[in-house]
């Protein structure tokens, strides 16, 4: 199957791609759509033809997403999300008022940070507010692209069409369990007890190999993951000492914890962004605002 004649899918071969992959049949997709499957099926197969390669393997009535239809799926996403806030954002253009706030943040940013925020715009929001979790590299090219407003970072974020509203500086600490005797992390611990870290060699996880390798410690046992929460969580239970952002460490509620300093002083910095050229609004000085006072207030609780 190619595409020899570079033609654009249409928007309601998009939507119907997704309702498939959201219900997981033809079937479900109809009923969600509320069109007959036959319809369902032949807009697939078009979709199919424009783009040039299959998005599901079919086995008599049940069907599977291809890799390259996976892969698909992630765009398709983005593309329905920009075209549903169309209408919203050709509506406040119209009428020169904010009806819809879309805000992408990394997994951290969204669990322990964007809500507080938020909160403190409670009555100055939109109609409707969109928080979107991506990991830093696509919030970068949603930004850019437009698909989203704003997005909160950990930091490096760099990028020439990218502009940084605020930015915090704070420090990494560790986690331990509420009932744990150590006050503080010092390196050679992880000479016995299990490191609980973050799996991204690029960011957290490289910051922290930096300083044990120049104190020439090597640990034993080393616990990895994609998340700072599940490091907490892991902590929790006895399995080691997290070493972890204060936003996740302090920003979402934990009970059965201890949060204290680590023995070296490593830095952690996050940042609300926007797209170079973007007017400035009451909504972006309302999130800066907002976005100062919370980020200042976990900062504060770091020792």
């Amino acid at each position: 199957m190619s595409n020899k004649n570079n033609e654009m899918p249409d928007i309601r071969g998009i939507q119907a791609f997704v309702a498939v992959m959201a219900s997981g049949s033809m079937t479900g997709a109809a009923k969600q759509l509320g069109i007959g499957q036959p319809v369902i099926t032949r807009v697939i197969r078009d979709l199919e033809a424009v783009i040039g390669f299959p998005v599901f393997e079919r086995n008599g009535p049940r069907i599977s997403p291809t890799p390259k239809g996976l892969r698909f799926f992630e765009e398709a996403q983005r593309l329905l999300v920009g075209y549903e806030q169309l209408a919203d954002r050709a509506a406040s253009i119209r009428d020169e008022h904010v009806r819809s706030l879309t805000i992408a943040a990394t997994p951290t940013m969204a669990a322990g940070l964007v809500p507080k925020i938020l909160s403190l715009m409670n009555n100055e929001l939109p109609d409707t507010v969109s928080l979107i979790t991506l990991d830093a590299e696509r919030l970068a090219q949603a930004l850019l692209s437009g698909t989203v407003d704003y997005g909160v970072s950990a930091l490096p974020l760099s990028h020439d069409g990218l502009e940084c509203l605020a930015m915090t500086q704070s420090k990494l600490v560790a986690v331990v369990p509420e009932n744990d005797a150590i006050d503080i992390a010092t390196f050679d611990l992880f000479e016995q007890r299990r490191l609980l870290t973050l799996a991204n060699s690029f960011r957290i996880r490289h910051k922290i190999d930096m300083v044990l390798n120049e104190k020439g410690i090597k640990p034993q046992h080393v616990m990895t993951t994609n998340h700072s929460l599940n490091a907490i969580s892991a902590a929790k239970e006895g399995l080691g000492i997290a070493v972890v952002d204060p936003v996740s460490a302090f920003g979402i509620a934990n009970q059965g914890i201890k949060v204290i300093p680590t023995e070296a002083e490593i830095v952690y910095e996050w940042g609300l962004f926007h797209r170079v050229g973007v007017e400035e609004s009451r909504t972006a000085t309302l999130l800066r605002e907002s976005f100062i006072q919370v980020s200042k207030a976990i900062s504060e609780q770091v020792l």
